[in-house]
């Protein structure tokens, strides 16, 4: 089967052996898979990391090629997505546990079971009420499908924030009632907020939603710090004197993640969630061109979606 191995060149598509397949575990010919900011950092830092980290992907969908002897909620046929890695491959093996069946009305390409289920799962925990309202920090991917959430929530108002306006745009198409770019808008106007979700991983970021929360809101943290060995300083004073709940929206959890997987599947099928207008996909064997498109910061590229053989 064809593999993409990342190299300290960038990705090359080598012949590799067929996975077994365990007992407990599915094969899964995958059909889409979704490039994740964690894979894309991976690749800026490749001079470094190809050597351990030289096999990615971990948001792939497929339809499953075999099953193991004790599998008995998969068969053959059936399409699914899944948590597992590595995945941007044409085969890949996943524990039964790590899949979810996709339903009829949902395009393997847009599953992003992996992705969905993080977002899921920090939706869960946001605590929100009738009413509330919600500043959003980021527009990209992992800040516009909590947007969607949210909204369903039932929250009164939602403020969206971007130096990027087309992303700014598409936060207003999903749902936002303003957005604004907080490089030049006056902060102190927008008044403060019950609930603000930081979707940037940066440091500029926890300063705003720090001074955006009102006392004993919620500072939901989605954006995966990466830079700077994911060191932040934070305004401890005023976290204090806010009385603030910090929700470290991040999930490690297994069965939990696989859980709101499924109910993300559940709100693709019902129509809630739409990932459609965020994915740019691209041939399997041009992925080596989708990472440099993300790496680049491409206008108009939320998710970049590798696609094998349908």
């Amino acid at each position: 089967m064809k593999t993409a191995v990342l190299t300290e060149q960038g990705f090359t598509i080598r012949d590799s052996e067929m996975p077994p397949v365990g007992d407990n575990q599915v094969l899964v010919r995958m059909l889409a898979c979704g490039v994740c900011s964690g894979d894309l950092f991976v690749y800026k830092q490749r001079a470094e990391l190809a050597a351990t980290h030289s096999q990615l992907g971990h948001e792939a969908s497929g339809v499953v090629a075999a099953v193991g002897r004790a599998v008995t909620d998969f068969r053959e046929g059936d399409l699914v997505t899944s948590l597992t890695w590595p995945a941007y491959a044409e085969y890949f093996v996943s524990p039964a546990t790590d899949l979810a069946r996709l339903p009829p009305e949902v395009d393997p390409v847009y599953a992003l079971g992996e992705a969905i289920a993080c977002c899921v799962h920090a939706a869960n925990r946001f605590g929100t009420r009738p009413g509330d309202r919600v500043a959003l920090l980021g527009c990209g991917f992992m800040g516009l499908i909590p947007l969607q959430l949210v909204r369903r929530q039932g929250v009164g108002f939602i403020c969206a924030l971007d130096p990027i306006a087309e992303r700014r745009q598409m936060s207003l198409h999903f749902g936002a009632d303003v957005a604004y770019d907080p490089m030049t808008v006056d902060v102190k106007a927008l008044g403060e907020f019950d609930i603000v979700i930081e979707a940037t991983g940066v440091q500029s970021a926890l300063d705003l939603g720090t001074e955006l929360v009102k006392q004993h809101g919620r500072l939901i943290l989605i954006g995966y710090h990466q830079s700077n060995n994911g060191r932040r300083t934070v305004n401890m004073q005023q976290w204090n004197f806010k009385g603030i709940d910090i929700i470290n929206a991040h999930v490690r959890h297994r069965p939990e993640k696989a859980e709101a997987m499924r109910q993300g599947m559940e709100l693709l099928r019902q129509g809630h969630l739409d990932t459609k207008p965020l994915v740019t996909t691209y041939d399997f064997a041009d992925i080596e061109q989708a990472f440099q498109e993300l790496a680049a910061g491409k206008p108009g590229l939320y998710k970049a979606v590798v696609q094998a053989g349908r």
